[in-house]
């Protein structure tokens, strides 16, 4: 009896945290924010506890709820609020335009250069000179312009 008590709510937590993951949109899948990764690693973590918590499952479904809730909540906040982005999201942060280095703003982004080589480097750019402008966004991806 047991087993299928773990297994029912294993799918039952299954069931929500597909539904949440809905809910929130097809956002946290392609374009993953800062407040939209933590979410989907901690509704993650909460979906897991839920299909080992036999007792009282609900707590785990309750917080899954929540999560999903602020997140959605946050997302309006910033629709209907442009100038919150700044504060939620974060800006994106110049590191080389024109040729010229930022080395105050690779601090800020708390890269080395040598960490920028490797990161341009990645993207396919061996020559610092072919880039234009390089900026950093949100989850750590550079973007390059020529």
């Amino acid at each position: 009896m047991g087993f299928l008590k773990l297994c029912l709510i294993a799918l039952g937590s299954f069931g929500v945290l597909f539904l949440v993951a809905k809910f929130i949109g097809h956002k946290q899948i392609s374009q993953l924010d800062f407040f939209d990764y933590i979410t989907g690693i901690t509704i993650g973590s909460i979906a897991a506890e839920m299909a080992t918590e036999l007792e009282e499952p609900w707590k785990p479904l309750t917080a899954m709820l929540l999560y999903g809730g602020v997140t959605l909540l946050l997302s309006v906040i910033s629709n209907k609020f442009p100038r919150s982005r700044k504060y939620l999201n974060g800006t994106p942060t110049i590191l080389m335009d024109h040729g010229k280095l930022y080395y105050e703003n690779l601090k800020k982004a708390k890269l080395d250069l040598s960490e920028f080589m490797v990161m341009c480097r990645q993207q396919g750019y061996f020559d610092l000179t072919s880039i234009q402008t390089t900026v950093l966004n949100k989850m750590e991806n550079l973007r390059f312009f020529r």
